[in-house]
């Protein structure tokens, strides 16, 4: 794992990237507000699992928090009547790696990016979201992504490990696992609509 400083850009994230034994890579995004995902990624013990999980062959980023954005009111007049749609307002700080990313603002936040740079020089990625309810659980769900990426990762031949079937073989694992977290998140609320009717019977 790797931890950016403020001075490090684009060009020298690419640099490391190309550089790698595995052309896949992974990039962790939160802000301050997230303070179970910064505990985690300051703890030496979390970042050294999560490090001998990842391995040497494929790098995962991380950087400093980003600035909290924020909900304003819009300005009206007097004279004026209008709806008040709340505005949220990115810290300028934050625009970097968000628009590098396609990720419109802060409050998509936190998640784990998967990309590659592709033949075509375009970013293809895959966004993990992450948990921030409690430290272990920011943990848990830091180092599932990484297990499934690693594990994939270790079956690609050596020949094959700089092209793009690495991502389609992740891309592929990361969507059955999260189909399969949706069946059974769909399994257990059903359930609870049928205890629930169950108990409007007695």
């Amino acid at each position: 794992m790797i931890a950016l400083n403020e001075e490090f850009g684009i060009e020298k994230l690419r640099g490391v990237c190309d550089n790698a034994t595995s052309r896949i890579y992974g990039f962790i995004m939160y802000t301050r507000k997230h303070s179970y995902i910064v505990k985690v990624l300051r703890d030496n013990d979390f970042w050294n699992e999560l490090d001998e999980i990842s391995g040497a062959n494929w790098p995962i980023f991380s950087i400093k928090p980003l600035d909290d954005g924020y909900y304003t009111r819009p300005r009206c007049s007097e004279e004026m009547c209008q709806m008040m749609v709340p505005i949220w307002k990115e810290p300028n700080s934050n625009r970097k790696f968000l628009d590098f990313f396609s990720l419109e603002e802060s409050s998509d936040l936190p998640c784990f990016i998967i990309f590659i740079w592709k033949d075509n020089d375009e970013i293809e990625q895959i966004i993990w979201r992450l948990k921030n309810t409690n430290t272990q659980e920011a943990f848990d769900s830091i180092r599932r992504v990484v297990k499934i990426i690693s594990s994939t990762e270790e079956l690609i031949l050596p020949e094959y490990k700089r092209s793009e079937n690495v991502f389609r073989n992740v891309k592929e694992n990361i969507e059955a696992v999260v189909f399969k977290q949706r069946l059974i998140h769909g399994a257990r609320r059903l359930v609870s609509i049928k205890d629930f009717l169950n108990g409007l019977k007695v």
